[in-house]
């Protein structure tokens, strides 16, 4: 993996905020500046031209799965597109009551609250939920291993740690948890776009990740993967047309699941978000994840250089981490969140813990003023 930063003429293929340092690729990545003539030709237009213009839609979407596909190392067809990441986890976990009789789902305190949601949910199904201890390190799959008992079906553990950016071992936990019995499935959505996600290659169970943070692509476009072993194997109780082998032959006493991922799927899909999605895609394939992966190591460096020397009352991050520099300013939360509001500087924070991303189209000239900005606080 390269350190080199990349040229500034990359940021000119997205749209961004006027008048600001744009360092919340976390929450939502800019705008590639494709993305709406790609709307337009490949949903507006064949709808205008057609009326009824599914053929067209479903073309595009396929353009999607191959796409991602291609970026993940993964096969288009164990792709399911979902609206969301919960929505994708929800139909995950419908399959499982039939293909397992273990019942506890396993996750981290600081995995992103829908996890959480979604499997508190099915207490009603006889599921339970299980979280790591609140000091465990998430990355070490010795910690998943020690969780591990005879009733766990599935271990969800976060490449990258959205309130931390801890990086975990995404290949260690799924072997720690397979050798235990229990489905691994990874959540991808801080990740994929700014460092190399390879779920097939890993060896889990099911992937899931989101459009809208890092690949550009905006809100409405998650996906499921699911690994070819379970393919067929897994039956979703959550369904839909969509989840048929063929959603035109409109039989209502005649379900068969579709023989991929799209079995998945559900009722009418959404279109429009996925080739928004596919721009930002297209965006990310052509820098390289493992370029972003170098430029954004590097700009993290430098703020580090300049900054952690003179901030020894804050806690900077340690081991490996993934694109958002996390750091827990303490009590100089107050006066760093004014001296970023005055800088003009868009970040966020998790409590006291400020989050801050360089993406691809952030250069020298953001860490400049971060560092200056950070220095006032």
């Amino acid at each position: 993996m390269t350190t080199a930063l990349l040229p500034e003429s990359v940021a000119e293929r997205f749209h961004l905020p006027d008048g600001v340092t744009y360092l919340k690729s976390h929450s939502v990545g800019c705008q590639p500046r494709r993305a709406e003539a790609l709307l337009r030709e490949r949903y507006l237009a064949p709808w205008a031209v057609t009326g009824e213009a599914w053929p067209h839609w479903l073309d595009a979407v396929d353009a999607w799965r191959a796409a991602l596909g291609a970026l993940v190392g993964v096969e288009p067809r164990d792709l399911c597109p979902a609206t969301n990441v919960s929505a994708g986890l929800s139909r995950y976990l419908s399959a499982l009551g039939q293909a397992t009789t273990r019942r506890t789902i396993l996750f981290a305190p600081g995995a992103f609250p829908t996890i959480g949601y979604v499997a508190g949910g099915l207490a009603a199904e006889g599921w339970q939920t299980r979280m790591l201890p609140a000091g465990a390190d998430v990355r070490d799959p010795a910690s998943w291993t020690a969780a591990m008992d005879a009733d766990v079906a599935l271990a969800i553990p976060m490449h990258v740690s959205s309130n931390s950016s801890a990086r975990a071992d995404i290949a260690g936990i799924a072997a720690a948890v397979r050798a235990a019995g229990g489905r691994c499935i990874a959540d991808c959505a801080q990740s994929v776009g700014v460092a190399p996600v390879t779920p097939a290659a890993w060896g889990v169970d099911a992937a899931l990740g989101t459009s809208v943070k890092w690949l550009c692509g905006g809100p409405g476009a998650a996906w499921l993967w699911v690994a070819p072993q379970d393919r067929t194997a897994l039956d979703p109780t959550e369904r839909g047309w969509w989840s048929h082998a063929d959603p035109f032959e409109m039989d209502i006493t005649d379900f068969r699941y579709a023989p991929d991922a799209r079995r998945w799927w559900g009722g009418t899909p959404d279109v429009a978000p996925f080739i928004l999605s596919t721009a930002g895609i297209a965006e990310i394939a052509a820098i390289g994840v493992d370029a972003i992966r170098g430029h954004n190591l590097a700009l993290q460096a430098m703020v580090r250089d300049a900054v952690e020397p003179k901030t020894p009352q804050w806690r900077w991050p340690t081991g490996d981490i993934g694109g958002t520099l996390c750091i827990d300013t303490g009590a100089d939360q107050p006066r760093v969140a004014a001296a970023l509001d005055g800088h003009s500087i868009r970040a966020d924070f998790r409590g006291t813990v400020v989050r801050l991303s360089f993406h691809a189209y952030n250069g020298l000239r953001d860490v400049e003023r971060l560092v200056e900005a950070l220095r006032q606080a």
